[in-house]
């Protein structure tokens, strides 16, 4: 029985059910309505489910991608928690650190002149006193992040983007009218369709005609069309300290220099509004968005795999072919030695590929992609029967000789069975490669067709010098 294209529907499904659910879930959270899609985290945590159990990963490919599957064991757990990570981002000295500590109300996370303090992903729960309306239960977690313009620093870059790559919402910290860097990196999240709350920190740093001007030049030309005017907000997490007179009790005074109390009420304001009216869609589309990646680079290396163990397969089934033909003296065995391995060969590809294939269907394959072969795959047929008889009768002159002609024999009979036994595994080698083909296509051939595959890959076998490489594997197997 030929398999079918439906034995790996449920991941195509699976995957396929990603997108459609995306889009809705994009569209709540870009509608900013309450509540815009109660169902959204049901939803995301079926679709999730739904991707886990269609991989149909064998043991070897679950331990080879075990990063991956574990990220999307943490999504489903993010799912599960409701949990919302908060990431700021940005340049160093931003204040990124300080704008998370104002948000906490306390100093947990490392502050310093040092350029570049932040030298690795750090994260704390922001637990709030009041009840977020339509959020209740929800996990808040605030990330800090190295700067994105560290010197020499390419794995801290790295880390910052990939907890941005896990964020539910960015804040990207500012401290001034932006530079290049700032506005590349902040259209590249955006392209990623992260949501983003543009913070303009250390604004107590200006005079207000130049703090609104750095303001509207960030509106109307920085960030247009990237984040909307609503979520920049201003503040000042760690104001400079200011001189303060102070009065001692005999009546003199002095200068103590005193930082006054953050102004961080905007953006504690803004993010939770955001969250009460978006927090459930953007948890679901962003983890749904993250395990779509992580789906992707799944398929994606469990092809890889499978091609290399195939590849392996193949290989080590044309040379026993090969050998096999080369060592047989009698034609009827030869052949029917060379096509048993050929149907070994492809039902153990379907075991690599995860498609039932049934004997019978094997042997009709092998048959089909002989005669794709064409005019080659018919020379190679009459060669083994040809040298298969002149082997036959050599091993009788030696009988017959009382081994007198075992060296002129054994030359003859080694040359003609190296010769046979290069063609054999070639046309082993293609026709597990086509196999390969039809059984990666879900039992198809496709619009090529049986034909064009298996002349194609000829072609690629003679150009890569395929048949080369098997016949001095072949010699040096075959050397006493």
């Amino acid at each position: 029985m030929n398999p079918t294209p439906d034995d790996d529907k449920p991941e195509r499904d699976a995957a396929a059910a990603l997108g459609p659910l995306l889009d809705d879930l994009e569209r709540a959270a870009d509608a900013a309505a309450p509540n815009a899609d109660p169902d959204a985290m049901e939803r995301a945590r079926d679709s999730l489910k739904a991707t886990l159990d269609a991989l149909k990963l064998t043991p070897e490919e679950e331990r080879a991608m075990a990063p991956e599957l574990a990220r999307l064991r943490e999504l489903a757990r993010k799912l599960d928690e409701t949990t919302v990570e908060i990431v700021a981002f940005g340049m160093v000295s931003r204040g990124k650190s300080s704008v998370l500590n104002a948000l906490l109300g306390r100093e947990l996370f490392e502050v310093g002149a040092t350029h570049g303090t932040t030298v690795r992903r750090s994260s704390q729960e922001w637990a709030d006193e009041g009840g977020r309306a339509g959020f209740a239960g929800a996990r808040l977690i605030l990330v800090d992040t190295p700067g994105i313009d560290e010197v020499g620093g390419e794995v801290r870059e790295a880390q910052a983007r990939e907890a941005a790559r896990r964020a539910d919402l960015i804040l990207f910290v500012v401290s001034g009218d932006m530079q290049r860097i700032e506005t590349e990196a902040l259209a590249e999240l955006r392209r990623h369709r992260k949501p983003m709350i543009l913070v303009f920190n250390q604004v107590d740093r200006y005079p207000e005609a130049d703090r609104d001007a750095i303001h509207a030049m960030i509106e109307d030309e920085r960030v247009k069309g990237f984040v909307r005017p609503e979520d920049v907000v201003l503040c000042a997490a760690r104001p400079d300290p200011v001189a303060v007179k102070v009065r001692d009790p005999d009546g003199t005074t002095r200068i103590e220099w005193e930082r006054p109390a953050p102004v961080i009420e905007p953006l504690t304001v803004r993010i939770l509004d955001v969250l009460e009216r978006e927090g459930k869609a953007l948890v679901a589309l962003n983890a749904l968005l993250s395990a779509g990646d992580v789906h992707a680079e799944i398929l994606d290396r469990k092809v890889r795999i499978r091609e290399e163990a195939a590849g392996r397969l193949i290989w080590n089934y044309s040379l026993a072919k090969g050998a096999a033909v080369a060592l047989n003296p009698i034609p009827v065995a030869d052949l029917a030695g060379g096509l048993a391995v050929d149907v070994a060969m492809i039902l153990a590809l379907s075991k690599v590929y995860d498609i039932p294939l049934t004997r019978p269907a094997a042997v009709r394959l092998v048959r089909d992609m002989t005669l794709a072969l064409g005019a080659t795959g018919l020379v190679q047929v009459a060669t083994r029967l040809i040298g298969s008889g002149v082997k036959a009768s050599m091993a009788g002159l030696t009988v017959m000789s009382g081994g007198l002609a075992a060296p002129l024999t054994a030359l003859g009979y080694g040359a003609i069975g190296l010769t046979q036994a290069a063609a054999s595994a070639s046309a082993s080698y293609v026709i597990g490669h086509a196999a390969g083909t039809y059984l990666r296509q879900g039992g198809q051939w496709g619009p090529r067709g049986v034909k064009t595959v298996v002349q194609q890959l000829l072609a690629q076998a003679k150009d890569d010098s395929i048949v080369d490489r098997l016949r001095d594997e072949l010699k040096s197997q075959m050397k006493p």
